[in-house]
């Protein structure tokens, strides 16, 4: 199958690692991109195209990239004319997820998300969660890999809320203990933060560097946590706690 990889970052170039050793023909567009995009999709064993013919002579489309670009994506990909599979693999509200859909008209919709770390084969599972009609043909792309499928849905937007419910909760962690290593930092009792970690919830305590460590994810999670914030709205739940975490991302960027 010869898929379009949209665009390999950090977790795009590792899912299309993946696609490339199960035996697909992955291909990525280059104009514009920068010079580490390019040396990981090189590492991934992509196939460097330009945009029209890339998406054009496609099977499949997987778009893989910071919330913040996915719908523009979508529109890019839906101008082309492009009628193949579409999984839209970030982690969007429902508002987005439809207008990302409503996009790609001619295209077989599938909704995606990623739990887990970038598939590498290690001890933690990268598991991808799909949702809509054609989500039990994507999963099968992945046979052999060191990404689990995991189908939750015939409908666009349940494997959305699947990796949004375990963003809220790990990445919310991860900002809770920023802003109290932070507090702690403010008032001088660190390693009166640092020794708690010996209890059982107290494992993302362990690292007092960790808000230095996050500063490099930041702009890209912060942009995540509005899409969680209209997320909760859409269910009747309160996205005002995803908006006030969403201020820790802001004052590490």
């Amino acid at each position: 199958m010869r898929i379009a990889v949209f665009h390999p970052g950090a977790m795009g170039s590792k899912l299309a690692a993946q696609l490339v050793a199960a035996g697909h023909e992955v291909h990525w567009a280059p104009e514009g991109r920068s010079e580490s995009s390019k040396a990981r999709a090189d590492a991934a064993g992509l196939i460097g195209t330009p945009f029209p013919e890339a998406v054009g002579d496609a099977d499949a489309v997987l778009c893989s990239c910071a919330p913040q670009g996915a719908v523009d994506i979508a529109r890019l990909v839906g101008r082309a004319g492009f009628s193949g599979v579409y999984v839209e693999a970030n982690p969007l509200s429902p508002t987005s997820l439809r207008a990302a859909q409503a996009a790609v008209p001619g295209a077989t919709f599938v909704d995606a998300g990623v739990v887990g770390p970038p598939p590498t084969g290690g001890p933690s599972p990268t598991h991808l969660m799909l949702s809509g009609t054609a989500a039990d043909q994507v999963a099968g792309w992945w046979t052999g890999t060191a990404v689990t499928p995991m189908v939750v849905g015939t409908e666009p937007g349940a494997a959305s809320a699947a990796k949004s419910s375990y963003a809220l909760y790990n990445k919310g962690k991860a900002a809770l203990a920023v802003l109290a290593f932070q507090l702690a930092a403010k008032h001088g009792v660190t390693e009166a933060l640092v020794a708690q970690q010996t209890r059982a919830d107290g494992g993302s305590l362990k690292d007092p560097n960790l808000p230095e460590q996050l500063r490099a994810v930041a702009w890209r999670w912060g942009p995540e946590f509005d899409e969680l914030a209209e997320t909760l709205d859409d269910a009747g739940l309160e996205g005002d706690a995803a908006r006030a975490l969403r201020q820790v991302w802001t004052g590490l960027t």
